[in-house]
Formats: C-alpha cells, structure tokens, sequence
C-alpha cells in the first residue's frame, strides 16, 4: 500500500499536502513553488503539458491551452455555467451524446475528467517524487457548493490519475481542520473561502476534535478570475481608447493580457500602484508594432470589483441566518484563498463581522494541508478515530412534481449522512418499469435546478396494477453523494436500475419570458464555434443494480488510463423527433408519491 496525500484540486492553482511523523508538509514542486497551475495544453509538436509548462506557452498557443475548466466538471452542455465560462475563456466546447461537456484540444476532444486527471496526474508524481515513495491515495477537496454530478466528476479524475480516492472533502471543512489541527478549540467559525473560481462560506463548530458543519452555501462562479477578467476588460478598453486599436479578437494577446491583469492584480495586494507593459501587443494601420503601457492603482482595481466583494458578504450573511447565528456569534473569520488576500475583501468582512478576519491559515495552503490531515487519517492504523466530521448538503434534493415544483428529499444543510425510503407502485397491468428524476438545487422549480439523472427502475414482475410495490431507498454518504437501491416488497428481490444522463426531453419545463438580445459589449473575447459534432460519453448508460447502490454521477465506467488517446469527434446521427407523452404520466408518477395536484 503506498502513501496518502491531500490535494487541493484548484480553479486556477492545486496544492499538495502529506503528513509526515504527525506534521502536515506541504510538497514543493522542482522550480521551487509550492502551487501548481491547473493548466492543460497541447503544444504545436503534439506534447501534452500540464502546470507551468502549459501556462508559460498559452499566450503563443491559446486555442489548446484549457485553464479554469474545473468551473465546467459535472456541467451539462448549454448551460449557465457553460455560457459565462465562454464569456471569459475561448476554447472550444463540444457536445457530448449524454450532454456533458467536451473540450477539444488540437483535434481531441477530451472530457473534463480527462483534463483534471492530467492534473491530478502530475500532482500525484510530484509528491511520488518528494516522498521517494508510491502515492496511491487521496483525499481531494471540492467547493461546497459543487453537487451530486460534480463531486462523482472529481472522483472518477481521481480514479483516471491512479489514486484511490478516500474521500472527496469540502475545501472549508479541510480549512478547519488545518486550522483545529493540535488545539483544544470550543469556537463556533466561518471560513470564507475566495478562490481562484468559486466562492464558499462554511459556519462550523469545532470542539476538541469533533468538526461539525452547521451551514454552508457559496457561489461556483465567483472567484479570482472573475477580477481578472474585470481588469483584463479595462485594461482592453483603457487601450482602446489611447491608440483606437482593439485587440480583444486577436486571442494571443488577450491571454497576454489576462496574465498581466492577474499579476498585476497580485501586487496590487501589496503596493498601491503598478505599470503594466506588453511588448509588441499589436500592430497600427501602419504595420508599426505598437506597446502596451499603462499604470493601475489599487483603487482602480477596488473600484472594478467592489459589487463582487459584495455578492460575497450578501451571500456571508444569508448562511449566518440558515445557521441560526449572527455576527457576534462567530469567534473567527478564517479567510482562505488567494483572492482573499485583497486588502478590500479583508476590509470590508472585518467591517461585516465586527472583528479583524484571522491570519491563522495560510491562504493558499490551508486547504490541502486539512486534506492531507483527513487523508492521514483515513489512511492510518489509528483511523478515523482520530477526528469527527459531521458535513451537511450543500442543496437540496428532490424530484418534480406535476406543476413542475421540486418535492425536497433532502432539505439544504442536511447533515449527512442520511436516508430516505419511497414506495413506489405500478398504475398499469402488467407494467415493466417505472422512471424517477432526481434534481439538485435550491430554486423550488425543478427546471431551474439541476438534473443529476433520471433513474429507471426495469424488469418488473408481470401483475395488475397496484400489486407491485417498489420501495426505493434514497441514501447519501457523508460526501454528499447520492446513491439509490430497489427492491420489490413481495419477493425481497432487488430490482434492476438504470441511470439514464443528459437530455431530459420529458423533464418538465418553466416557460421563460423571451429575453431581448443585448449588443454585444466591448472589448470582447473572440467567438468560438459551437456547433460541433457530438461525442459519445463514458459510462453514459450508468451502471445496473446489484448489492451495493448504484451511484448518481457521472464517469463510473471511466477507464484507468490516464488520457488515452481520444479519436476525433464522429459525426451524430440525426435524432428522430422527440415523442410527445402522454399527458396523465406525471400525473401518475407523481401520484406514487402522494405529490400530485387535482
């Protein structure tokens, strides 16, 4: 059995921690760093590059350099978070058959978990490298706020990059746990985690060695490279207007610039001004090549994002209230993650909560180093003895119902983990299968919320109506994911499932009001052709029913290798129309649960 680290799977930069003789360490890479991009590329020789190999040579090749795709794990195609990914970054994006998003990469397509796996990958040799050791397990951390879909998506990168995954942790849970690692604590906490792409906030009491999560909530795109992208706009524009040369379709530089903006973003935390100057950015009606050269000062850069410190504080608030606690009540404001080091974000959450925020855990560090205390733990003779970690669920879990409502399973701050059991029975003689949609989210429309799968449960004995009764068993693990088993009441036998991903054509939908289409703002990212053809996924069909409950996620099927050479996107065959259904079959479904409206 070879080592257990802890990683911290960033938006932008990963961490790597160990535990060695009873101390957390963290790894440090060959060029001294102790944070590694999340960057993957494919360079003009055909060589695949992941960490600061693959950011060094984006502004050259930005077409085949995927930064930030952590923000698009577990996502379906044509969604929100799709939309506004595409609004700051410009590879291409594919269709998959299940609906999943693809990335193609210099004619490959790649799956996200491919992408993090290469990631996790390189992570895992470093720390082999370190440690002069085999590493084969990990406990790897997650925003809070990612669902069902999201945390199996990180699971089966886990299982790409050759590690045995021990448990998927909440990146602010892992924050607390480096920081209660050693003390005897009685403190009720609020971690407020600013990364490179989400934003969580977690209340948690800890006492001596038990950690337990009393609420948590955030917000996936809200992170470092949401002020990045503000200053990258200014910057784009603030050029506009010195030379009337708009450089925001060319893609070279607008990495070239984004990588300032974000280094100047940096400094700025500590000197109240600094000079931005790119070389031979663009070229006049002349053919001259023309310089970048500008000076920002720190309260251009607050000024720029001050609404997004905001969105953060409102969001502080609302959990202090689903937690039951005010301001007062917390003991410590832990801050975590890079963005947190904005002075402005510091200033303002002191003002928020009354007292000067903690600079107990290091920003950057904190989160791998509680992962690899929990890994250590997990891993070790002493067990998870060692420590309590009582988490809840980040959203709510439900089905729909007729009206097109969710019937909440599991409430928002659950603790986990938890079961439920339904009965389900058959509306029809002789009926074969009955199907069950399970939504994630917190709108009360199920169309707003996001459709984890739609189970079917097939191979139903042959009887009248009503005679064959289902009870299906709902169970999620202290991760937060969900599992399903079903068996028949009569005969005690386990009925076979099926988990069906991606279009729901059936699903029940809100109709939207028809949103005028807005000019399009400048200065603006290059568009990028969506219309690309589709791909079939892994283990898009899901597993069947055995013993052990079949997950609800996404890439169970996966295989080991890590990023077996794609073949390019075929062709999809044209889809006959959707079938319209009847109209009493949610009704029916729906009356199995006692949900259904007159």
């Amino acid at each position: 059995m070879g080592k257990a680290i802890g990683i911290d799977l960033g938006t932008t930069n990963s961490c790597c921690a160990f535990v060695s003789n009873g101390k957390p360490q963290v790894i440090t890479y060959k060029d001294g760093s102790r944070t590694i991009p999340s960057v993957f590329a494919i360079d003009k020789s055909g060589n695949r590059l992941v960490g600061n190999e693959a950011k060094d040579q984006a502004a050259a090749n930005p077409d085949h350099t995927i930064a930030a795709s952590k923000r698009l794990i577990g996502r379906s195609f044509g969604s929100n978070a799709m939309e506004k990914m595409q609004q700051v970054f410009t590879y291409e994006l594919v269709e998959g058959e299940s609906s999943e998003v693809l990335i193609k990469v210099a004619d490959q397509v790649f799956t996200l978990e491919q992408i993090s796996a290469a990631i996790l990958r390189r992570i895992k040799e470093s720390a082999e490298d370190a440690l002069d050791d085999e590493v084969d397990q990990a406990v790897i951390t997650v925003p809070a706020y990612f669902n069902d879909r999201q945390r199996q998506a990180v699971r089966s990168a886990g299982k790409l990059a050759g590690l045995k995954v021990l448990r998927v942790l909440n990146e602010p849970t892992a924050a607390a746990l480096a920081y209660g690692l050693g003390r005897t604590l009685n403190q009720r906490v609020a971690i407020y985690d600013l990364g490179g792409g989400t934003f969580d906030i977690s209340i948690i009491d800890i006492k001596d060695k038990i950690f337990e999560v009393i609420a948590t909530g955030g917000d996936t795109f809200l992170g470092g490279v949401d002020f990045d992208d503000r200053l990258m706009q200014h910057v784009l524009q603030t050029f506009v207007d010195e030379t009337d040369i708009d450089v925001s379709y060319d893609r070279s530089a607008v990495t070239r610039i984004r990588d300032a903006s974000e280094q100047a973003k940096i400094k700025l935390s500590d000197e109240a001004e600094v000079e931005v100057f790119l070389k031979d950015i663009a070229e006049d009606d002349d053919g001259e090549l023309v310089d970048l050269k500008m000076t920002i000062t720190r309260a251009e850069l607050e000024g720029l994002t001050e609404d997004l410190i905001d969105r953060s504080i409102a969001t502080c608030e609302r959990i202090l209230q689903e937690a039951g606690s005010t301001r007062e009540d917390v003991d410590e404001m832990l801050l975590v993650g890079g963005q947190s080091r904005m002075p402005l974000v510091r200033s303002k959450l002191g003002t928020f909560i009354g007292k000067e925020p903690s600079h107990k855990v290091h920003p950057d560090e904190a989160v791998a180093i509680g992962a690899a205390i929990m890994a250590h733990s997990l891993s070790s003779k002493a067990g998870p003895q060692d420590m309590t970690l009582l988490d809840v669920l980040p959203m709510a879990i439900g089905i729909n119902k007729v009206d097109g409502t969710m019937h909440v399973l599991f409430a928002k701050n659950q603790p986990l983990p938890d079961y439920k059991t339904r009965m389900l029975t058959t509306s029809k003689d002789n009926q074969r299968s009955i199907m069950l949609r399970i939504y994630q989210g917190e709108s009360k429309f199920v169309a707003e919320n996001e459709l984890l799968g739609t189970f079917v449960f097939s191979g139903l004995r042959e009887a009248p109506k009503g005679q064959v009764k289902i009870e299906v068993t709902f169970h999620i693990d202290s991760e937060g994911i969900l599992n399903l088993t079903a068996r028949d009441v009569d005969t005690g036998q386990l009925v076979e499932s099926r988990l069906k991903l991606g279009k729901d054509d059936e699903a029940p939908r809100r109709k939207k009001k028809k949103k005028k289409k807005k000019a399009p703002e400048k200065p603006k990212a290059p568009p990028t052709p969506l219309n690309m053809p589709k791909k079939a996924s892994i283990g898009a069909s899901g597993p069947t029913n055995t013993a052990q409950p079949a997950p609800l996620g996404v890439g169970n099927s996966a295989p080991k290798q890590d990023l077996p050479p794609p073949s390019p996107p075929q062709k999809a065959a044209e889809k006959p129309p959707a079938k319209k259904e009847s109209k009493g079959f949610f009704a029916w479904l729906l009356s199995l649960f006692g949900l259904g409206g007159k």
